[in-house]
């Protein structure tokens, strides 16, 4: 029988407030790479017209899983639930190669780190409340003028206020 490895993920959020100092810290968690990754990657290695990694977005979710708990991300997903516009887009500078331990590399590697920031008033806060709801995020590259879904993950509710950071670092291994 075939074996394959398949691309793996995870994520860390570190929320700081105003006077960056950390409130939350959600430690290294799995993420979900969902299957349009794969064609992304295959359209890679085919010399398709295909891009790497081009934005982070993020999304409310759906504000029952705040009662009913969290679905698991969906791997065959093509978006998220609820996307906040305008996505953050993510350059060659917010990426970096990492060796076995975790250490940046100059040169490409198995392993991606991608540190992307949400600053102060990002996502702007939703009506009545002074905070925007995240609960689910995802990496997006594209293949031939389409936006192509590279990871999905969805978590408990973070209330951003218009004065926090929040740092959210991924890695991808493949």
């Amino acid at each position: 029988m075939e074996k394959f490895i398949t691309p793996q993920g995870m994520w860390r959020d570190i929320l700081m407030d105003a006077n960056n100092r950390v409130v939350q810290d959600s430690g290294w968690l799995a993420n979900t790479i969902v299957d349009r990754c794969r064609s992304l990657l295959a359209g890679f290695m085919k010399n398709e017209s295909s891009a790497g990694i081009q934005y982070l977005a993020v999304g409310q979710g759906m504000t029952d899983w705040d009662i009913s708990g969290v679905p698991a991300p969906d791997p065959t997903a093509t978006d998220l639930i609820t996307r906040y516009s305008p996505t953050i887009t993510v350059t060659p500078s917010d990426m970096v190669f990492l060796d076995e331990t975790n250490s940046p590399l100059p040169g490409p590697t198995n392993r991606l780190q991608i540190t992307v920031t949400l600053a102060p008033g990002y996502p702007a806060p939703i009506a009545p409340l002074s905070t925007y709801p995240l609960r689910e995020f995802g990496l997006f590259g594209n293949f031939g003028g389409v936006d192509y879904m590279i990871n999905s993950v969805r978590h408990p509710v973070i209330h951003k206020d218009e004065s926090a950071t929040l740092v959210r670092v991924m890695r991808l291994v493949f």
